[in-house]
């Protein structure tokens, strides 16, 4: 309930920080969006091997164009977005010589992406947008489906364990890239195809019980998204 109302008072303060910025704005844009792709992960634990597992997600987002530099127009672009993101890894050596885990997670995140935006137009009716920055990302649900290939009860049996405050740390940060266009559909819709790159940088497991040592472990999502904008200014 808490990283909820945390990330409420955060959307409030964004949209309170923007409404005085629109009388200077360039161009103020709003953009409905979703999309999937592959999702992976870094450990420091070298007895862990991965592979990449879908990704997906869908958020809304502002764009105010604030300063002009030739063609080319700044601004900045905040948003709140939903991740899903589903991992998959194996744990040699697990908790002795011979037990390997192997894990297949599943992580949901609401995310709060901050960023510079950058508007750059190729044609009259094309444009290409980058973005740059970083999210502040809280921790909704999930769980992991395990597998051992020895079975010890009742710490080390195959079964599905749910991810929470006692296992999942709740709130991560990490960077926001997005590369884009945008495609002019007229009357002041614009169509938004994009790459976006998600790479978390905080530890997102906490280290307990009968996990041997402690390790650090970041999630990152790749992703190709769509999105529909409509120019307000």
């Amino acid at each position: 309930m808490m990283r909820k109302t945390l990330a409420v008072l955060i959307l409030l303060g964004l949209v309170a920080f923007a409404l005085p910025m629109t009388a200077a704005a360039l161009g103020l844009d709003v953009e409905a969006k979703a999309g999937a792709g592959i999702g992976l992960g870094t450990t420091d634990n070298p007895d862990i091997t991965g592979s990449p597992r879908l990704s997906a997600g869908g958020g809304v987002g502002l764009d105010f164009y604030l300063i002009s530099l030739g063609p080319v127009d700044l601004g900045l672009s905040a948003g709140v977005e939903y991740s899903h993101s589903t991992f998959h890894y194996t744990w040699s050596n697990f908790a002795f010589p011979g037990e390997d885990q192997t894990a297949d997670a599943t992580y949901g995140y609401l995310n709060i992406p901050i960023s510079v935006v950058c508007k750059l137009p190729v044609t009259d009716a094309i444009q290409v947008i980058l973005r740059a920055g970083g999210f502040i990302g809280f921790f909704h649900s999930g769980y992991a489906d395990l597998t051992y290939t020895v079975q010890v009860p009742p710490n080390l049996q195959d079964g599905r364990e749910t991810l929470n405050s006692d296992n999942t740390i709740m709130m991560a940060y990490g960077l926001h890239f997005t590369a884009g266009a945008d495609i002019n559909l007229g009357s002041g819709f614009v169509l938004a195809p994009a790459l976006q790159f998600d790479m978390g940088l905080t530890d997102i497991t906490k280290n307990t019980q009968p996990l041997p040592g402690t390790f650090k472990d970041t999630l990152w999502a790749l992703t190709v998204v769509v999105g529909i904008k409509y120019k307000v200014l």
